[in-house]
Formats: structure tokens, C-alpha cells, sequence
């Protein structure tokens, strides 16, 4: 590594003919997606097959404190697993054919578009759009996604809680038994639409 950049030389047995020096482009909003996740308490970690330099030169530019270089895909998945052990849930990104293995393996995975066919095969969600932003606003919808599930789910035990004791004791008409199921499915189906007013809003 040259001044943390990736370097290939061309060279005979005897001498060195040309060094080309490689330096990952980072992606604009890539450390907005850091610090939105930081403050969501999540624990970010960068694991590559890098070398060291290029690895803390990228990490410390979108602000990543936890970092790790020159990883073999096996390597990668072993960190991984452990993380699984301690019991945290963890979300996968990458684009490489290295990162193919650990994508399988993550709880979570997504692969970028522009990544490998590999890559994008092994994971479980593709970002098309190749913006880091999508994952916040994904991230967003999926707890969003989470309660509304859980009103329609405590609204229909309640509902059913109620109301099928009292039409089984012939409290409740069967005509009125059949219209409150039926308000009960629209209100089911209309809180669901919240998402929907969440994912244009």
C-alpha cells in the first residue's frame, strides 16, 4: 500500500517496469448512512480483503471505528458467526465475489446492483438503485412494517377474543357477528395501508 492506496506493479523476474497505484472511490452518501445508523445505537463494522492502509483511510473518511483488513472470505464469515453467537442480528452489505460467502451466511444480506452476479445471488435483497441512502429508508419501512404487524395482530386477538365467545353464546346476531368481522378486516386492511402512505410520504 502507497499513502493508502492499493498498489500493482508490473515487473520481470529481474526489475520492476511500472507501479499503478488504485484508490476506491467512496460513495457520496455513505457516511450520512453511517452516522444515521450510529445514531440508531447500531454497532458498524467494515470487514475487507484490503490492505490495512486502504482500509483505515476509507474507514476513517465515513467515520467507521471498527475495522478490519487483508480478510479472507472464510475470515469474514467466522467474524461474522461469532457476532451470531453473541446474539446480535446481523446485517450484511457487499458487492465482491469475496463477499459471497458471508452473504449467505448473515441474518440480513444485501447486495449493491453494480455488484457481482455472484454477490447479488447469494444475497437476499438487491439495492437496485446502488444508493446507500435506500438502506436507511429500507431500515425505516422495516420497523414501520414491524408495528403496524403488531396492531393488526393485538387487534384481531382482541377482536376474536371477544366477539366469538359472544356470538357462540347468541349474545351477538349472526348478521351483526358478520358485519363487526368484516369492520374488523377494514380496519386490518386500512392500518396496513399506512405503509403505503409511509413509503411515498
Amino acid at each position: 500500500n502507497i499513502d493508502g492506496a492499493s498498489a500493482v506493479a508490473l515487473a520481470t523476474p529481474d526489475k520492476i517496469l511500472c507501479l499503478f497505484t488504485l484508490n476506491d472511490e467512496v460513495r457520496d452518501d455513505a457516511a450520512t448512512l453511517i452516522e444515521s445508523l450510529k445514531k440508531q445505537g447500531k454497532e458498524i463494522i467494515l470487514m475487507s480483503g484490503d490492505g490495512l492502509a486502504v482500509v483505515k483511510r476509507v474507514s476513517e473518511t465515513i467515520g467507521i471505528d471498527q475495522y478490519y483488513a487483508a480478510l479472507t472470505p472464510d475470515q469474514k464469515m467466522n467474524k461474522v458467526q461469532h457476532l451470531q453467537t453473541r446474539g446480535a442480528i446481523v446485517l450484511m452489505v457487499g458487492d465482491g465475489i469475496n463477499d459471497a460467502p458471508v452473504l449467505s451466511n448473515a441474518d440480513v444480506s444485501i447486495a449493491m446492483g453494480s455488484g457481482t452476479a455472484l454477490a447479488k445471488t447469494s444475497a437476499d435483497i438487491v439495492m437496485i438503485s446502488n444508493r446507500l441512502g435506500s438502506l436507511i429508508d429500507g431500515l425505516a419501512l422495516s420497523l414501520k412494517t414491524q408495528t403496524i404487524l403488531k396492531q393488526n395482530l393485538g387487534w384481531a386477538l382482541a377482536y376474536n377474543i371477544c366477539a366469538i365467545p359472544a356470538a357462540a353464546a347468541g349474545f351477538v346476531a349472526p348478521w351483526m357477528a358478520a358485519i363487526g368481522m368484516s369492520l374488523s378486516s377494514l380496519i386490518v386492511v386500512a392500518n396496513a395501508l399506512r405503509l403505503t402512505v409511509a413509503k411515498t410520504g
